[in-house]
């Protein structure tokens, strides 16, 4: 199946300008609305601009949602990219992955719109694409690192625990979607998870 990407940011700057405010717009509904109400009028509406202004960018409400679900995405890689250091690598295991998690908690709460991107998540097709590459990239991420870190496992077994700690995060992010837990108890629940799993491939 060939894979359908967002489309690529105008250059120009009021391009650019009318792009943002298209994707603020469309936050502020879902926050207010959430997904199932989404429109391109609402966006248009609540971004005070002709509907046919979204299409100059935008082929349809679906392909705002995925620039949208794309944004928050590489915030999450930002965090991978931002702990892929020499210092980072050098602390010890617990203390990196206590770090990162805080990290990415922080980024995925960025929004504040995580319950209705998991409805969208079981609504557009398009999105499920988008988070299959992401869970690419970053079980490919988190095996370098606990390779970096020294961890004694083969490549292949390190990249089945990257999927594995991959589908335990999705579980808490779905879980604090629909529980909303105390944050610090999350933190603590899914660095506990986490440390029972990864401490095997250290040994």
């Amino acid at each position: 199946m060939k894979q359908k990407h967002a489309l690529k940011r105008p250059k120009q700057k009021r391009s650019r300008e009318r792009v943002q405010l298209i994707l603020n717009s469309t936050r502020a509904v879902l926050k207010e609305n959430g997904v199932r109400a989404l429109s391109t009028n609402s966006i248009a509406a609540r971004a005070g601009i002709p509907v046919s202004s979204i299409y100059q960018y935008f082929p349809n409400k679906e392909a705002i949602l995925l620039g949208l679900y794309e944004d928050y995405l590489a915030d999450i890689r930002a965090v991978y990219e931002e702990m892929d250091t020499e210092s980072n690598h050098a602390l010890p295991w617990r203390e990196f992955l206590t770090k990162i998690l805080h990290k990415l908690y922080s980024a995925e709460a960025h929004d504040n719109l995580e319950r209705e991107l998991e409805v969208a998540l079981g609504l557009y097709p398009e999105l499920i694409e988008a988070d299959r590459r992401h869970e690419e990239w970053i079980t490919n991420q988190i095996v370098k690192s606990m390779q970096r870190l020294g961890a004694q496992w083969s490549a292949a077994k390190l990249k089945r625990l990257a999927y594995y700690l991959y589908e335990l995060n999705s579980t808490a992010w779905s879980y604090k979607t629909r529980h909303n837990p105390p944050k610090k108890e999350l933190l603590e629940w899914r660095l506990a998870s986490f440390f029972s799993v990864a401490e095997k491939c250290f040994e």
